[in-house]
């Protein structure tokens, strides 16, 4: 993993110049380890699921950090509760010194928790996801997020296309964990390294989190969640599936969704007199892992399968959302449905205003299909809006919306 440039890099480094300490959230493989020992190489790195690490630390955490000057880094942070009082003495002892710590962690409840209550105003936090394209295909950074952010949607019809359908599906299928999407060639381990991460992920880190849960109930709430992927969730009809409570399966996504596993897209709710769908909607994040829950052997029987449109709509929207993360500026994002059935896939939100965004699979979007797009935009005065569909080339298709080759992402 290490031959991997990760657009995260200079985001944390930055970071790391402005807050005595930076916590790393993301799921499980997708490289924190890697990323912090490329920023600090020569820092010490304790891993707090190595037993002995995690008994060093714990026996004493103040006496530890004083033995180690930093910087330090320490791996799934999480594990250990008592090192996070530690951190906030240490720190304050020089607070005006940037870059101290570098901490980490796969489950994002329970770290949220010891930062709030120990490291608030001590730590910036930043989240990393699985591969973006350009990260997988070692490309530099796309200038799109640039362009949204600076308001020039002008600059968008210079934007090169990098990437052809071809290698965006096999990322699609491969997904964003950097080891599997590496050896893809070797569809063995293809196979045995997400069905273990997915077996590890629920009978250990599941149970080790919450060791009262049902773990056969939630493995087949994951297999449910797969189906449902792209789509509004309704926790009643889940609820009567597994034969659990209503509030059981809002604790199951917020379980799903604080180990990173779940994206859950919240409705927009700017009001203008139209009744819209309040339900949110969501997605696996990593669309390698949903393959795999939907039993998809390969790129080919992705682009034939009967839910590619949502898989693909799903691999769009992180890409974006991850990207956008990079820029370290405040955004929103949201979906958009009314109960007559009008609907926007995606709409960023942020000081850059709103931007609404359809996504499609084929090669060119007609005008019948933008409709509800073009609504969207009369209705919350937007300047622009975006189609990425798999075109060859940035154009036109009204005045006001351009069509965008999901190659430019």
């Amino acid at each position: 993993m290490s031959e991997l440039n990760r657009n995260s890099l200079e985001s944390v480094r930055y970071l790391l110049g402005q807050f005595p300490i930076v916590a790393l959230l993301g799921a499980r493989q997708v490289g924190k380890s890697t990323l912090m020992r490329m920023i600090w190489p020569n820092a010490p790195l304790f891993d707090l699921e190595n037993e002995q690490d995690r008994q060093r630390i714990n026996q004493d955490p103040a006496f530890f950090l004083q033995q180690h000057e930093a910087p330090v880094c320490f791996d799934e942070a999480q594990l250990s509760p008592d090192l996070f009082k530690a951190l906030r003495v240490a720190v304050d002892q020089q607070r005006h010194v940037p870059g101290q710590y570098l901490i980490s962690g796969s489950s994002s409840p329970q770290l949220l928790k010891n930062i709030s209550e120990s490291l608030a105003g001590r730590v910036a936090i930043y989240e990393m996801g699985g591969l973006m394209a350009n990260e997988a295909y070692a490309q530099s950074p796309s200038s799109l997020y640039e362009c949204i952010l600076q308001k020039k949607p002008e600059a968008l019809f210079d934007l090169p296309v990098r990437f052809d359908t071809q290698q965006l599906s096999a990322l699609c299928y491969y997904g964003g964990y950097p080891e599997p999407f590496l050896k893809r060639q070797d569809a063995v381990f293809h196979d045995q390294w997400t069905e273990n991460y997915l077996r590890t992920y629920i009978d250990r880190d599941i149970r080790a989190l919450f060791p009262t849960l049902k773990l056969n109930t939630y493995h087949r709430f994951m297999n449910m969640l797969a189906i449902h992927s792209g789509q509004l969730i309704n926790a009643n009809q889940f609820a009567n599936s597994l034969d659990v409570s209503q509030p059981t399966i809002k604790h199951y996504l917020e379980i799903a969704e604080g180990t990173f596993l779940w994206r859950s897209l919240p409705s927009f709710q700017k009001n203008l007199g139209k009744r819209l769908i309040k339900m949110p909607k969501g997605y696996l994040r990593d669309t390698g892992l949903l393959c795999r829950l939907l039993k998809i052997h390969s790129a080919e029987d992705l682009m034939n399968h009967p839910h590619y449109g949502a898989i693909w709509e799903s691999f769009i929207i992180e890409q974006i959302i991850q990207n956008m993360k990079t820029q370290l500026r405040s955004f929103d994002y949201y979906f958009y449905r009314t109960q007559h059935q009008a609907e926007v896939d995606f709409v960023l939100s942020g000081a850059f205003g709103l931007v609404p965004i359809e996504i499609k699979t084929g090669l060119k979007t007609d005008s019948a299909r933008i409709k509800s797009l073009l609504a969207f935009m009369e209705d919350y005065d937007c300047p622009y809006g975006l189609v990425i569909n798999n075109s060859e080339q940035p154009a036109y298709l009204t005045p006001n919306i351009i069509q965008l080759p999901a190659g430019c992402l």
